[in-house]
Order: C-alpha cells, then sequence, then structure tokens
C-alpha cells in the first residue's frame, strides 16, 4: 500500500512538473506564408487581411500622434471630462501615483454624474495597486475588475495577460497604444518613457471598442450591446465607404497557439515591396520573423529596426534580442538601440502607406502569450508622420555595427543564453 502511494505522490509530482513546463516553456508556432504576397496591391492587400483576421475595414475620420506621456494624459483626461455616455479603459500597467490619481479623480466626477465608467486592468501587471484603491469609484457608481486575478481556478491561465492599453470614450474617441497609467511616463526625472499613442474617431472606434468588450465579457460575464457603448451613429456609419480603412485588431492566443497579433505583423513583412521600419522596446524575433525579413532584404526592401537600448527594463530580455542580431545584420537588416531613455513605442511602418501601432511588441509574450490590441491604417498621411518620428527617434540611437557584435562580451553571451531559456520559439 505505501508503494502505491509513493508512486501515486510521484505521478502526481511529474505530471504538476510537466505543467509548469508547458506554461513556461511550450513552443511557438512557425509562421510562414504558403505563397508569395509581395504582389498584392494596397486594397487586395486590405480585403486578405480582412477575411484573414476576421476583421472588417473600419473607416477614420480623424487621428492624431502622441508621443509623449504628458501630452497623452492631458488629452486622455479632457476626453474623459466631456464624457456624456461611457468610459471604457482597459490598461496593463496602472500604477500607484500623481497621474493615477488625476485619473481616478476624472473617473469619479464622471460616474457621480451618471456616465457608465467600467475599467480592466491586468491582475498581474497592476499588482502593486492595492485592492482599495478604486473603492471611490465603486461607491462612485464605477465598475473595476482585474483581468485573470490569481485564483486557483485561474491558474492553468496565470501566464496569460492582458496587455492592452485602451481608452474608448462615448463610443466616439478612442485612444490606443503602448503607454499605461503610470508616473514613469510622465515625470522629469529619470527621463520619462519613450512612446506612442494615437488619438481616432470615426467608425473605427467600434472596432476598438469590440476589443474591449471581449474582456469584459471575459472578465465580468457581461456582453456589451447598449448604446452608451456602441452608439447608433457609430453603427449606422460602420458601412459607408471607406476612404482612410483602418482594422482594429485584438489578439488572444488560442489553443492552438496562433494569434491574429502574430499572423498580422507576419503577412504585413511578407507583403513589403519597398521598406520596412520596426520600432519595438523588446525584439526577440522569432524564426519565421527573421526568415521574412531576410526574404524582403532579398527582394530589396530597406529593413530597418530600432529597439530598446542601455535604459531598457528588461536587460535579458534585451540581452535575448541581441543574440538574435547576427543573422539579420548579416542580410542587411539595419539595427539601432535608442539610447536617450526608455524606448517604449511600437510601430510598424511598411512601404510608407502602411502603420501599424498598438501595445505589440516583437517577442513570444505579445505574439503567443498576450491579449493584444494593434490598429492598422492605410494612410500615407499617418505614416508620413510616424515615420518622421522613427528618424527622429534614430538620431538618438546607436547602430549596431556586425564587427561589434561578433565582439560582443563573454558576459552578455552568457546572459543571452540565460535569457534564451524563457523563449518559446527557436
Amino acid at each position: 500500500m505505501r508503494v502505491l502511494i509513493d508512486l501515486g505522490a510521484l505521478f502526481a509530482v511529474l505530471l504538476l512538473g510537466y505543467l509548469f513546463y508547458l506554461v513556461l516553456f511550450e513552443r511557438g508556432a512557425l509562421y510562414r506564408t504558403n505563397t508569395e504576397v509581395h504582389g498584392l496591391g494596397d486594397r487586395q492587400r486590405l480585403r486578405l487581411l480582412g477575411a484573414l483576421l476576421e476583421t472588417p475595414p473600419l473607416h477614420i475620420e480623424s487621428f492624431r500622434v502622441i508621443r509623449e506621456g504628458p501630452e497623452l494624459y492631458d488629452v486622455q483626461l479632457e476626453a474623459i471630462a466631456a464624457a456624456k455616455r461611457s468610459i471604457h479603459l482597459e490598461a496593463y500597467i496602472f500604477y500607484p501615483g500623481r497621474i493615477s490619481e488625476r485619473f481616478l479623480a476624472a473617473l469619479c466626477e464622471r460616474a457621480r454624474s451618471g456616465v457608465y465608467v467600467r475599467v480592466v486592468i491586468d491582475a498581474i501587471g497592476s499588482l502593486r495597486l492595492r485592492k482599495s484603491y478604486f473603492e471611490p469609484l465603486i461607491a462612485a457608481g464605477g465598475r473595476v475588475t482585474r483581468y485573470h486575478p490569481l485564483h486557483l481556478h485561474m491558474l492553468r491561465r496565470w501566464n496569460s495577460r492582458t496587455h492592452r492599453n485602451l481608452l474608448v470614450v462615448d463610443g466616439e474617441v478612442g485612444f490606443i497604444g503602448g503607454a499605461g497609467i503610470a508616473d514613469h511616463w510622465c515625470r522629469s526625472q529619470p527621463p520619462p518613457w519613450r512612446d506612442c499613442a494615437l488619438r481616432v474617431t470615426g467608425p473605427i472606434v467600434a472596432g476598438l471598442q469590440a476589443v474591449f468588450a471581449e474582456n469584459w465579457l471575459e472578465s465580468m460575464g457581461e456582453l456589451l450591446v447598449s448604446e452608451d457603448a456602441f452608439p447608433n451613429q457609430i453603427r449606422d456609419a460602420a458601412f459607408v465607404d471607406v476612404v482612410t480603412p483602418g482594422l482594429a485588431v485584438g489578439s488572444t492566443p488560442t489553443a492552438g497557439r496562433s494569434t491574429r497579433a502574430r499572423v498580422l505583423v507576419q503577412f504585413l513583412l511578407a507583403t513589403a515591396r519597398e521598406s520596412i521600419d520596426i520600432c519595438s522596446p523588446y525584439f526577440v524575433p522569432d524564426l519565421g520573423i527573421r526568415q521574412e525579413l531576410i526574404a524582403a532584404r532579398a527582394r530589396g526592401v530597406r529593413v530597418r529596426v530600432l529597439t530598446g537600448g542601455p535604459y531598457s527594463d528588461h536587460g535579458l530580455v534585451r540581452r535575448a534580442g541581441r543574440r538574435r542580431y547576427g543573422v539579420l545584420l548579416k542580410e542587411g537588416v539595419e539595427i539601432a538601440e535608442y539610447n536617450s531613455r526608455m524606448m517604449h513605442a511600437k510601430v510598424l511602418l511598411v512601404d510608407g502607406r502602411w502603420a501599424l501601432l498598438g501595445s505589440t511588441n516583437i517577442d513570444n509574450r505579445s505574439f503567443g502569450l498576450n491579449d493584444e490590441v494593434n490598429l492598422l491604417v492605410l494612410s500615407e498621411a499617418l505614416a508620413s508622420r510616424l515615420r518622421a518620428a522613427f528618424e527622429e527617434d534614430l538620431s538618438q540611437s546607436t547602430v549596431i555595427d556586425l564587427h561589434a557584435w561578433l565582439n560582443r562580451s563573454w558576459g552578455e553571451r552568457i546572459l543571452a543564453t540565460l535569457g534564451r531559456v524563457l523563449e518559446r520559439h527557436q
């Protein structure tokens, strides 16, 4: 009998160990297109992407690029103060501090005025936020939920987080980008984080609202279909002629390990004819992306990558990414590291017309584990504005030289090898 008990205990330990291995180290899917697609026209690309992602293109009436935290927060708080029907906020990071107090006060004031206020924050990303922090907002009539809280019944999904940063006001004004709610995006010293966000209006906002509604449903068991979330003018305008088309793409890992964010990036890289500009604070490209970038270079596409430098907040991830530089540099991919402050913007520009902006990094967490949101826009005006910002940031960056990379220190090589342990891809 004792032997059976010991064998049962051993089996249980091995099973738990295997499950833990799957949570941390299960291999991600390999992505590639089954045929060349760089000959497609812009409208063909848009239609095919919409079909692949099951996401219709919607019109963007106006957009505003915001690159600094203080400006972003001022514009967001202005929109919140003007809310008449609803405020929907989703954030990975919501840290206690000066800026969060401003947001809390603004949300409370609108909730007391009868505006529907719904907030989703990530349970891990905002772990330092005490449970009582939102009590004033709840007392004012607002509703707050933590995504994937640390409960026993959520153990299987503890490593799946919402990395989305969204604000939708009245179903008519939307904000998307990389910034959460924290002082390090707007402080003076040390230098604030560099980021990039977009304020948009028009039918596209319904797409962003739908992404928020997905995680609200998962967290609260409530499907948002009321007019405060999707006003009639947005419903009616969704199918008019799309002049400035955009795709609002929510991404959630599936059982098959594929995500819409990964499909979106892979497709855009595969369709490039002239140029690819990538800005990602954490650049750890998997085999599929490396192959796609090399294929783009082979057909004459200029490929530039801007990523985090010495101010990166995740040194191990940075070094894991640097381990991937060699094969790309040898094929002519230009790589630079931002050396002014922490770089947190997530932007992909293709052929001077396609602009992708949102919460997704070029790494496994974004592609295989996190819930993400991105906005793809077919607009030369927006792409030009973002490319100018890209060029400006390049002027404050260090270009990586292949010879210098080959002669990097052994300490960095060892740390890069440690970082490899947490990668789920080749």
